[in-house]
């Protein structure tokens, strides 16, 4: 076997070492090589270019050496690291997309045997199916990857694995480091599909876990209600530079609420000061009466009417900031019927469908201070069981609670949270920390601990969420309830 600083190609040259000393030789391309000595139980023959056989273009040298085609023709002397009787693994790279995907097969040599894209339909999948059917690779042989990018991936996924296909999922910041460290420097499809059927030879990818359908549909209604009420937050903030400005005074009267079905349904009718002014007791009377449960009286009603009269509200650009006002109050109203529409669907999964059946997370109820909500958006990324994460530790840094230090030579800033992971799940744990604070004694006195330590409000509170984190995957192990003589809060 020759010792070669980097891999050459080897033909029928290596035949003419005419005036070499052994146990020197040269290769097709004149580079001295040395001669290893002789590995036990092979035989010499200087002639092949290495110990064993001569070489033919589709002869193994032996079980750990064989001939691969280089792209400047001849053939490369490559390691097999394959143990005998494991089977010959043939890699398929996929690059997803909303319309279509790009598809890479490797073989077990590591060259490209096909590539092909497909449009992602019906016919499209049968197709692939067949594609893969004439390639006469086992599927037990055929190792499949793609990347979990936005949602493209999920139905391509589910149609392998019904057919029986080996399918890895992988997070598509590992394959793009991966990149890097391959030089790839342009960006197609084709070299998409190709990095990942790469990474999946090196054996060093990890595999994303895909989750199960009732986590998936608790991830679902979750993300979606986070980013409503970040919607709804976003137009009440508006509504309340809004009013002023049209109404300054609104705070001192029974319009503090602006969003309460009362007050939303009197500023649809009379918007700026100036309509309040005008208005007649029994017009605004009228309104609030067909409102159940509403608290108005003809008491607050008359001094609502006073306050508009008494106004500094100009009057300038009164139509446009009366439609604006109105238009920002049904968005308010929708948002808010959407998001109770979400939690009704939360609170039937976490429910019991019989009076004796349990449920997902039922023991986390048992926490003073957290709620379905949370408890969703805990299962959403810890599992059912808390089977996503091994240690609690893992699982804080998986959501983001720990300080980021920035020291570099005389500079040195404050630690601040990491605020890395789902944004969704640290904002459920803290609102609970919040939460814990009124109903939960142990997590107030481990919050006014961390207060006594010199920690910010903002910082104790963080500490609760940790806590209350830790807490809540250790229950969802080991399946008990809430004991509070467990809860350590020297930590």
């Amino acid at each position: 076997m020759w010792n070669c600083g980097n891999l050459k190609s080897i033909n029928g040259s290596l035949s003419r070492l005419d005036g070499l000393p052994p146990p020197y030789g040269p290769d097709p391309s004149g580079t001295i090589c040395q001669r290893l000595p002789l590995p036990a139980g092979l035989t010499g023959n200087i002639h092949s270019g290495c110990y064993g056989p001569r070489l033919t273009p589709r002869d193994h040298l032996s079980p750990r050496l064989y001939r691969v085609r280089s792209m400047q023709g001849g053939y490369l002397l490559k390691a097999n690291t394959q143990k005998k009787g494991e089977p010959i693994m043939f890699c398929l790279g996929i690059d997803v997309s909303k319309k279509s995907c790009r598809y890479l097969i490797l073989n077990e040599e590591g060259q490209k045997m096909k590539s092909f894209s497909l449009d992602n339909t019906h016919e499209a999948f049968q197709n692939l199916l067949e594609r893969l059917k004439t390639l006469s690779i086992p599927k037990e042989n055929l190792l499949i990857g793609l990347e979990a990018s936005g949602g493209f991936w999920e139905n391509l996924y589910s149609h392998l694995k019904e057919n029986g296909f080996s399918v890895v999922l992988l997070n598509p910041y590992h394959t793009n480091k991966f990149r890097e460290a391959l030089a790839k420097k342009a960006k197609t499809d084709d070299i998409d599909a190709l990095v990942i059927a790469q990474l999946l030879r090196t054996g060093e990818y990890l595999q994303s876990q895909v989750a199960e359908e009732l986590i998936q549909s608790l991830r679902e209604i979750t993300k979606l209600r986070y980013e409503l009420i970040k919607e709804r937050k976003n137009y009440q903030r508006q509504v309340f530079s809004l009013l002023s400005v049209i109404f300054p005074e609104y705070e001192k009267t029974a319009l503090k609420n602006p969003f309460s079905i009362a007050s939303t349904a009197i500023l649809q009718r009379f918007s700026t000061a100036n309509d309040l002014a005008q208005a007649k007791p029994k017009q605004i009377e009228k309104i609030v009466r067909s409102i159940q449960g509403n608290n108005f009286n003809i008491e607050e009603i008359g001094k609502l009417i006073q306050t508009a009269q008494t106004s500094i509200y100009s009057g300038r650009a009164k139509e446009a900031r009366t439609t604006s006002l109105r238009i920002l109050l049904r968005h308010v109203q929708t948002l808010s019927s959407s998001i109770e529409e979400l939690e009704a669907q939360i609170k039937l999964i976490l429910s019991p469908q019989e009076p004796q059946d349990s449920f997902p997370g039922e023991n986390l109820f048992t926490i003073p201070g957290v709620g379905d909500k949370t408890i969703a958006a805990v299962l959403s990324y810890l599992g059912t069981d808390g089977s996503n994460f091994s240690t609690s530790t893992e699982a804080i840094g998986y959501v983001g609670y720990f300080p980021k230090i920035y020291q570099s030579g005389q500079t040195h800033r404050d630690n601040t949270i990491c605020k890395r992971g789902p944004k969704l799940l640290r904002w459920a744990i803290y609102m609970a920390a919040v939460a814990s604070l009124k109903h939960n004694p142990e997590m107030r006195t481990l919050y006014h601990k961390k207060l006594s330590q010199g920690k910010t409000e903002k910082q104790a509170l963080i500490c609760v969420g940790k806590k209350l984190l830790q807490i809540m995957l250790s229950m969802l192990k080991s399946g008990e309830p809430y004991n509070p003589a467990k809860v350590f809060v020297s930590c």
